[in-house]
């Protein structure tokens, strides 16, 4: 990998290095707060990590730095010291922990299956319990904040959270299991009989949203739902674009570490033939229902979901525009894309149109939905290769309810559609069916942008209600 050119550090932060015998290689990320450092003339010894954070340097900072700097934990980033720089300027001394984030190596694949994730739930909740047990809190849990250090061992790291008290314990578990729904295949996934085993952690994971889960009640959650599996982390060339990606669309930038001592290793190809058939069958019909769970009715014949479709008075209801087909169904579907006003009927044409693009494995339909280079179109970009082809026969998804939520600070419109998804058959290309049963009811949330002259999605994610 080449090197990082960066601007020196400040003459405070490089004194401290030098002091602890080291200099500064690279920075972390983009605020010029957060350096990876390696011994002086390059000798052999430990790298270090200098994060530095504006905290008034009172009685309640030395108390949080005195239980942070006793705490030994092997997912937990190692603190060396808490040394004060100057009046409210405090810098973190830490052992440096090479590897990609966990938001790198989601964006450079395929979502996670349920093993993976319990592999990264584990050791992180188990973090998170070693700080709520001494009183602390990290405050800014993410998948950004994860590093996958070499053989898949995820740690911890960025405790700037911790020394300012930003975060509580109950906000530290919430943020973990959001991260770790979004890792997962988008949505929600229920598979066929005799396959149950594979997508209950999703389930457990968003019942522990609505509760004061604690970090052990993580743990214990994922190991009751899936065995660990190890997660494949991608290969260096696709880990360095899927930086490149994170940082051009995000505030916070990923790690970008110039020189690392030991970088990420190439997975070994005979580890992806080992996972087992199962938890690949998993996979594929998880991201087809996840899919699915958008809601409103996505049958073959439309004529057959406009005669079925009930006719509320509320002008919000879903049904509403796609029943009022006049003369055709497209022609309807339309009018409501491109009716400025009513982004909920929209949003229930959008869902049919893509839960019928994903069932007939409809790539260019798909892409057409969403927002160009957006979380969206990523995703669905993810379940077609997931699907590898198969497709959906009598897939039928129930509209229940459509609500405008608000608008996100960008000025894009956000709708919560409720729906159910019926019993349908999953047949591959070599004719291989599965019968999948009828899932509960569910409720997503549709962050839709005006692009085009036409309502598009942006991005679909857990109700705002579900989340801190």
């Amino acid at each position: 990998m080449a090197a990082v050119h960066t601007v020196p550090p400040p003459d405070d932060v490089a004194r401290l290095l030098h002091a602890h015998g080291a200099r500064v290689a690279s920075p972390v990320g983009t605020d010029g707060a957060w350096w990876v450092a390696r011994p002086l003339d390059d000798a052999d010894g430990p790298w270090l990590e200098v994060q530095v954070a504006d905290v008034p340097p009172d009685a309640a900072l030395a108390a949080r730095a005195g239980a942070l700097t006793g705490i030994d934990h092997p997912h937990l980033a190692r603190v060396r010291a808490v040394e004060v720089l100057g009046p409210g300027r405090v810098a973190l001394v830490c052992e440096h922990v090479p590897g990609p984030t966990l938001a790198a190596v989601r964006a450079a694949r395929t979502p996670l299956v349920d093993g993976e994730v319990v592999t990264v739930a584990v050791p992180v909740a188990q973090a998170l319990d070693a700080l709520h047990g001494v009183g602390l809190a990290h405050g800014a849990v993410g998948a950004d904040r994860v590093v996958v250090r070499p053989g898949g061992v995820p740690v911890l790291v960025d405790l700037r959270g911790v020394l300012r008290g930003d975060g509580t314990p109950t906000g530290d578990v919430h943020r973990l299991l959001a991260t770790l729904l979004g890792l997962m295949p988008p949505l929600d996934a229920h598979l066929a009989a005799g396959l149950d085993d594979a997508v209950r952690l999703r389930d457990a994971l968003e019942g522990l949203l609505r509760t004061d889960a604690r970090a052990a009640d993580v743990v214990d959650t994922a190991f009751a739902c899936a065995d660990a599996e190890p997660v494949i982390v991608p290969d260096a060339d696709a880990l360095a674009g899927a930086q490149v990606a994170l940082a051009h669309g995000r505030t916070s930038a990923p790690r970008v570490v110039g020189e690392d001592p030991a970088p990420a290793r190439r997975p070994r190809r005979d580890r992806r033939v080992r996972r087992s058939r199962r938890a690949v069958a998993g996979l594929v019909v998880v991201v087809l229902l996840g899919a699915g769970a958008w809601g409103v009715r996505a049958l073959v014949d439309r004529g057959a979901a406009a005669d079925a479709a009930p006719h509320p008075s509320s002008p919000s209801s879903p049904s509403a525009r796609v029943a009022d087909a006049d003369p055709t169904p497209d022609d309807a579907d339309e009018r409501a894309l491109r009716d400025r006003e009513d982004p909920a009927g929209a949003a229930a044409v959008l869902t049919r149109r893509r839960a019928e693009a994903l069932a007939t494995v409809d790539g260019a339909t798909l892409a057409d939905l969403a927002v160009a280079g957006s979380p969206s179109q990523a995703a669905d970009a993810d379940l077609l290769a997931a699907l590898a082809g198969a497709r959906s026969e009598g897939l039928v998804v129930e509209v229940e309810d459509t609500t405008v939520t608000g608008r996100t600070p960008e000025g894009d419109t956000t709708v919560e559609v409720t729906s159910v998804v019926g019993p349908h058959a999953r047949v591959t290309p070599a004719g291989d069916r599965t019968d999948v049963p009828a899932a509960p009811s569910r409720t997503v949330e549709l962050v839709l942008r005006w692009a085009d002259a036409r309502w598009r999605v942006l991005d679909v994610r857990e109700p705002s209600g579900a989340t801190p």
